[in-house]
């Protein structure tokens, strides 16, 4: 029975090959778009799960206002190198701890023998005790002794073949130059470790032991902040060993703020409170310091992915039933004959489940093409076939599959198998009415999730084109980040170079960006600011607007001393007219220093538009600041510039041998900013095509369903007189009603959506009406396109072909 029902599907299928195509396509795309979501989701929550031994890895983080984007207080994957010594005297629940330094810049600089340079990103800097924590396998060396010299590096398997061509490297030493005119150190490779194969929390290439996160600063005021990791023995209780860490951190901070003579109410008030914890290290990649989670980020494209899902089995409902009337006399004759209801539903689940399958392998195709441009869009790589976890997503396509069979195939089955065979053998189809609510309700349901994906991506379009035109207050054309720190010599070659305008350093500037909170007494009150150091030209570099008063300029002897200028927003916190007003500093010995503001420039944006820019003070140093800016400006005077920087190349490689040259132009930096909310807003635009894409077919379906349901009644129509136009009208109508309910409905969904959306930027466009009302235009038309189509068709044929059986 079973062999003679799949021979019969088959053949059905067969026959109406146009529809099962539609089907299956339809089905296949969104199966396509929910597996993509899967192998992502699979991706993210596989990180740092290369090692069992991992569960009993914590991250600490300290709670501290360093660093941090609006000079506010967070939890920080940094924190006071010093408390990895407190942990392991104070703290027994945990055995191990290391420290590993920041990267800083665009990575390091690796020299072996007489090669050239190549910079190599993700090397990290840390203690003897990594391997102490870390599980890595070894190729070769061991983790005991591996880092226990000074001056040693253990590199990955995949960058030993990159510099040497084999991981046979035990023994070789390359020179590491951190920086331009760094002198290196000689590290030698005591260890390689094999590659994980899944994504890492802790991204490095190779970690090296020079022996500079082996001490804490002398200095009683100086700090030096790294990433701290402890390992337990076994299971501990996480809440008991947080509460462990809170106490001796509160003890250390304490100790540390009276040798320094600060009193500790006044450091933490203004609900300011310090804090100590360790977060498991699976965990960390999930909980990101300063942004929204992965999961957070993903939640929209997830939920856009499982629509699309819904309306391919919407899809697949109202195809089948569509072809319910075909199929009604065939059902009435195997009635008749015998054919029990069990028996019938499961010759349509059989023909339901074909379909399935032929959707899950043509989805699984979809995946392999689709899949390098999926990657390039979230800067990610997966795989299908070569992954880790690929028995899982099977297990989880199966139970998808079973899903997408059951839900779709179960109502056209049971509405199929539900005909009165003694009404259908009559040629009455009346029973076929019974699901038509239901149809209209998926039709507009599908509506409803296209014309909220068309609002979104006018609304979308909007703010996109509203933040790339929007004035970032300074020239990002034809300037240049040199992305190294500011040296005299340096600067003095370039300045003489034919074509450079102007070259400076400051520590704000977009794509590379170091606020510093910088608390000022004005008038009496204490005010937080923030600090950004600039050398004599750096505003005039950047190109800045005035506002009023003046730039810094070599003119002026006190703009070296005791000058500042201030940004719209600091001076709007401020008050009015601040040009010539003075304010307060205290300095380090306690002493109050007196500033003069000398100019007002417009707010420049250095960072995201999801941030306001925060009220700032300019402050001019002749090397750019108290630390290194890691910021070297260079503004041309032409447009032709390409040229020009292949001689500051020139003079780079002169003085820098062992450094390589790198920059990054303004508008670059500009783009990347954007790059997130772009791909958001393309990937959008496509499930968007796709979703619509099925609604039409949707309705196609529910059309060519009613028109065949009313033949007869047109037939009757056609013979009493009624033109064609009228009859496609008399189609049309119906279905209308069932696009405007839809765009009723899907209006305010659509608002709160983007309107959730636009708060996410600091600067964004008021929401606009006329993204609303091109939608229903838009949905409409294309409604009126699709039904017309059939019902001309309908309108068109023979009456007496319908009636003669009559």
């Amino acid at each position: 029975m079973f062999k003679l029902n799949l021979k019969i599907a088959w053949r059905n299928l067969w026959k109406n090959k146009v529809y099962a195509a539609i089907n299956i396509g339809g089905l296949a795309l969104g199966l396509t778009a929910f597996v993509l979501m899967l192998l992502y989701i699979n991706y993210e929550k596989s990180y740092d799960s290369w090692s069992p031994e991992l569960k009993n890895v914590y991250q600490i983080r300290e709670k501290h206002d360093f660093f941090t984007p609006d000079n506010k207080e967070h939890w920080q994957e940094i924190s006071n190198s010093r408390i990895a010594g407190i942990i392991k005297e104070s703290v027994p629940q945990f055995t191990a701890v290391t420290k590993i330094d920041q990267e800083w810049g665009n990575g390091f600089s690796v020299k072996i023998d007489h090669a050239d340079p190549v910079m190599v990103k993700g090397i990290k800097d840390a203690d003897s005790a990594f391997f102490n924590v870390f599980p890595y396998q070894f190729i070769q060396g061991t983790a005991a002794n591996a880092l226990k010299e000074p001056n040693t590096v253990v590199i990955k398997q995949s960058l030993a073949n990159k510099l040497y061509g084999t991981d046979h490297v035990l023994g070789k030493e390359f020179k590491l130059v951190r920086w331009r005119d760094d002198t290196g150190n000689s590290l030698k490779i005591t260890g390689v470790i094999a590659d994980v194969n899944t994504p890492e929390s802790i991204q490095f290439n190779a970690v090296s032991h020079t022996g500079d996160q082996d001490h804490d600063p002398d200095q009683i005021g100086s700090s030096h902040y790294t990433q701290i990791y402890a390992k337990s023995e076994g299971d501990i209780d996480t809440l008991s060993a947080n509460k462990s860490l809170q106490k001796v951190y509160v003890d250390f901070k304490k100790k540390s703020f009276a040798a320094e003579k600060l009193n500790f109410k006044d450091v933490y008030k203004d609900g300011k409170s310090p804090g100590l914890k360790a977060i498991s290290l699976k965990d960390v990649h999930p909980n990101p310091p300063f942004s929204l989670n992965w999961l957070d980020k993903l939640k929209p494209v997830i939920g856009i992915s499982i629509f699309l899902l819904v309306v391919s089995i919407i899809n697949f409902i109202n195809l089948a039933t569509a072809q319910s009337v075909q199929r009604a006399k065939e059902v009435g004759v195997k009635k008749v004959l015998g054919a029990y209801k069990k028996q019938l539903i499961l010759q349509f689940l059989i023909e339901s489940t074909l379909q399935s399958i032929s959707a899950l392998f043509l989805s699984v195709i979809l995946i392999e093409i689709l899949l390098p441009a999926f990657n390039h869009q979230f800067n990610i790589t997966l795989s299908f076939w070569h992954n880790e976890y690929l028995f899982s997503i099977v297990l989880q396509l199966i139970a998808v599959f079973i899903v997408v069979t059951l839900l779709a195939g179960c109502y056209p089955a049971w509405i199929l198998s539900n005909y009165n065979p003694v009404s259908v053998l009559k040629g009455n189809y009346g029973n076929s009415l019974k699901g038509i609510t239901l149809r209209n309700v998926l039709v507009i349901f599908q509506f409803i999730i296209s014309v909220t994906f068309i609002i979104a991506i006018g609304v979308m379009h909007l703010q996109t084109k509203y933040i790339s035109g929007k004035d970032l207050g300074f020239d990002r054309d034809k300037l240049i980040n040199l992305r190294t720190g500011y040296d005299q010599n340096f600067a003095d070659k370039i300045r003489r170079i034919p074509g450079v305008q102007y070259v400076s350093t400051t520590t704000q500037v977009m794509g590379n960006a170091f606020n510093n909170k910088s608390k000022i007494i004005y008038k009496g009150r204490e005010v937080n600011l923030n600090g950004v150091t600039v050398t004599m030209d750096a505003l005039q570099t950047l190109g800045v607007k005035l506002v009023s008063g003046r730039l810094f300029a070599k003119e002026y002897v006190q703009d070296t001393i005791n000058s500042v200028v201030l940004n719209e927003a600091a001076a709007g916190l401020l008050g009015k007219n601040m040009v010539g007003q003075t304010y307060g500093k205290v300095d380090y010995q306690g002493k109050t220093i007196t500033f003069q503001v000398v100019g007002v420039i417009k707010n420049y944006h250095n960072e995201g538009f999801d941030k306001a820019v925060l009220p700032t003070v300019y402050k001019v140093s002749h090397l750019g600041g108290t630390s290194n800016t890691n910021n070297l400006l260079v503004r041309f005077d032409t447009k032709n510039y390409k040229g020009v920087i292949n001689k500051i190349e020139g003079e780079w490689k002169k003085l820098y041998p062992d450094f390589p040259f790198q920059y990054q132009s303004m508008d670059d930096a500009f783009s990347e900013i954007l790059e997130e909310n772009k791909r958001f807003m393309n990937m959008v635009v496509l499930f968007s095509v796709v979703s619509v894409s099925l609604s039409l077919l949707g309705l196609f379906a529910l059309s060519t369903f009613v028109a065949k349901r009313r033949t007869k009644e047109i037939a009757v129509r056609k013979v009493l007189g009624a033109s064609n136009f009228q009859i496609v009208n008399l189609l049309n109508k119906s279905f209308l009603i069932l696009v405007v309910t839809a765009n009723l409905i899907s209006w305010p969904i659509a608002y709160i959506l983007v309107k959730k959306w636009l708060e996410g930027f600091a600067y964004r466009i008021d929401l606009p009406l006329y993204p609303f009302l091109l939608s229903s235009i838009i949905s409409i038309v294309i409604a009126v396109l699709t039904v017309s189509i059939q019902a001309r068709k309908t309108a068109i044929a023979e009456p007496v072909a319908a009636l003669k059986y009559e």
